[in-house]
């Protein structure tokens, strides 16, 4: 009985017949994926790439929903009334994350929120993805933690080189808390 073809699924797993036998070189070893597989049709290379691009927007936007609730958690002190000393110890009982990932996500946070307000403030169209404000919710930036966190470093510096839409809060600088 044929394995079922599950939608947006990149490939059949590899059985016996094709295991990436060693000694046989593929363009793909070189970058640690698996041996290389049969052409697909024009068809399905853009129902993949479809499903592709639908995963990545889901994770963009889930970064923003949990950017934006650990925000709020953090502002409204949720640990208190659930009896925990601080965010340390509540992320760690509650979702078995450590400090450090505790606080990255609050940088996380802050950084986007801080794009969010300098793209906001722009009337002008992203150079990376012409969409209407609507969409910009989805906080579409193609940046990664890292980089995301050096941004919150330099709130101040990114946000005056455009004109303020609102009186916000000084940023913490990076760093030990």
């Amino acid at each position: 009985m044929p394995a079922p073809v599950l939608p947006h699924a990149l490939v059949v797993p590899a059985g016996p017949e094709n295991d990436g036998v060693v000694g046989e070189q593929h363009e793909d070893q070189e970058h640690g994926a698996e041996p290389a597989r049969p052409p697909l049709s024009a068809a399905r290379a853009r129902e993949m790439t479809a499903g592709l691009r639908e995963a990545m927007d889901d994770v963009r936007r889930s970064v923003a929903v949990l950017a934006a609730r650990v925000r709020d958690a953090h502002a409204a002190r949720v640990w208190l009334p659930l009896g925990h000393s601080s965010w340390k110890p509540y992320c760690a009982a509650e979702f078995g994350i450590s400090r450090a990932q505790a606080y990255r996500l609050l940088d996380v946070a802050r950084a986007l929120a801080a794009i969010h307000g300098v793209v906001a403030a722009g009337p002008e169209l992203s150079r990376t993805r012409d969409t209407d404000p609507g969409a910009a919710a989805a906080l579409d930036y193609g940046l990664s933690q890292r980089a995301l966190i050096a941004v919150s470093g330099r709130t101040d510096t990114v946000a005056g080189s455009h004109p303020p839409t609102r009186r916000t809060r000084p940023q913490r600088p990076p760093g030990p808390r």
